[in-house]
């Protein structure tokens, strides 16, 4: 009797036991289960070096797409150079940090133009502190060094100013470097800052 009474509380424990399991393992009828798995995160120096890597990416293709714009404007001879430095002479005045929209040099076709306004106190010749010189553009030519540098050569005359233009788009970058040499008289310029496509409005 005790031995009966023993197997059959031992047959109970089993059942509950297979109860609970089936309780943890099966999902039942109408249960929504959801599931927020989280990624544990990399360490930080890791990410900050992917970041970088990937900004890095970013740019490199951001200057290269730059720098062939850059070099399919002046190729079509529609572009400006926004300058932010411009020295005069070889040893003279340099001016940064200016203002693009009234420090630039331009050529729309067979038209160009060259002008600075460094706001100083002699009103120069535009009553910018600068000068405004327009003229036309001839023998334009264009290369591409070894090192990728655009090269981009031509001849600018008008009333006001008749000199040899050099510019150098750097490998890579959209940045520039154009040097205004006077055929006859007058100071030379060095004007740095980016080029880009454009194309002036008709007034």
């Amino acid at each position: 009797m005790k031995k009966s009474c023993f197997v059959l509380l031992l047959l109970c424990a089993l059942c509950a036991q297979a109860q609970v399991t089936d309780d943890i393992y099966a999902t039942k009828q109408g249960d929504d289960v959801q599931l927020s798995v989280i990624t544990p995160a990399k360490p930080d120096k890791a990410t900050k070096q992917e970041q970088k890597a990937r900004e890095k990416r970013l740019k490199e293709r951001v200057d290269s797409l730059g720098h062939a714009k850059a070099g399919a404007a002046l190729e079509r001879g529609y572009w400006v150079i926004l300058a932010d430095r411009i020295s005069v002479g070889y040893t003279g005045y340099t001016a940064s940090g200016l203002n693009g929209n009234s420090n630039f040099i331009f050529q729309q076709a067979g038209e160009g133009m060259v002008q600075t306004a460094f706001n100083q106190a002699s009103p120069g010749l535009n009553g910018m502190g600068g000068m405004t010189l327009q003229g036309n553009v001839s023998g334009a030519r264009m290369r591409v060094d070894k090192k990728g540098n655009i090269r981009y050569t031509y001849s600018m005359t008008g009333e006001d100013i008749s000199a040899q233009i050099d510019i150098t788009v750097y490998a890579g970058t959209d940045y520039a470097q154009a040097i205004v040499e006077p055929t006859f008289s007058g100071p030379r310029l060095t004007i740095n800052g980016r080029l880009l496509p454009y194309i002036r409005p008709r007034h």
